[in-house]
């Protein structure tokens, strides 16, 4: 079920795991959203980003052996509210590792590393501002000393992200950076199926 903006215009609190469709129809197509004249080429920034992904994946489909690059895609900000005119999508991606090193050196791979490289570049072609997670399968969970180091990065980055999108900026606060203050969970964001 779409989750529906709150009084403040962001999602209730936590993660909504949508698919690709429902969050256009919630975020580009809805009525509230008709007179925007952002959102929707905004939206096909994010389907050409997301596009050198899957050609990738298309290209290399046998050395994947199933396994997809873009294992999770969250979004947040003010894209993911009922701000009529964003300026962005601010997207954290979770890039399967394991599908990352399969394509790595072939032809076309120099992506993998341009799409996370330079947010201004990225902004400027795509409309997104994007932040890569290592993504990979981890097992033992309640084990932290059996993990390895990527393994330990990876949950301190997913963790930092999943908090990040819940949080808010306060009135009037000039240093944009994250504090104490701005830790308590004030927002919802999505978790897009791909």
């Amino acid at each position: 079920m779409l989750p529906s903006f709150t009084a403040s215009g962001f999602p209730p609190l936590g993660r909504f795991s949508v698919s690709f469709d429902e969050a256009e129809s919630l975020l580009v197509s809805a009525p509230k959203f008709a007179d925007s004249s952002t959102r929707e080429a905004l939206w096909d920034g994010l389907h050409g980003y997301l596009d050198r992904f899957l050609t990738l994946e298309d290209a290399y489909s046998d050395a994947l052996d199933g396994l997809s690059l873009v294992h999770s895609l969250w979004l947040g900000g003010s894209f993911v509210s009922t701000k009529l005119d964003p300026g962005n999508i601010d997207a954290t991606l979770l890039i399967d590792v394991r599908a990352e090193r399969a394509v790595r050196g072939k032809p076309g791979s120099k992506w993998l590393t341009d799409a996370f490289k330079s947010w201004d570049s990225m902004r400027r072609k795509y409309g997104v501002s994007p932040v890569r997670v290592g993504y990979q399968p981890v097992g033992h969970v309640f084990r932290p000393e059996h993990m390895t180091s990527e393994e330990r990065t990876y949950f301190m980055q997913r963790g930092v992200w999943d908090d990040w999108w819940q949080r808010c900026r306060l009135p009037g606060q000039t240093d944009r950076s994250p504090s104490e203050a701005s830790a308590v969970p004030a927002r919802g964001y999505l978790e897009v199926r791909l």
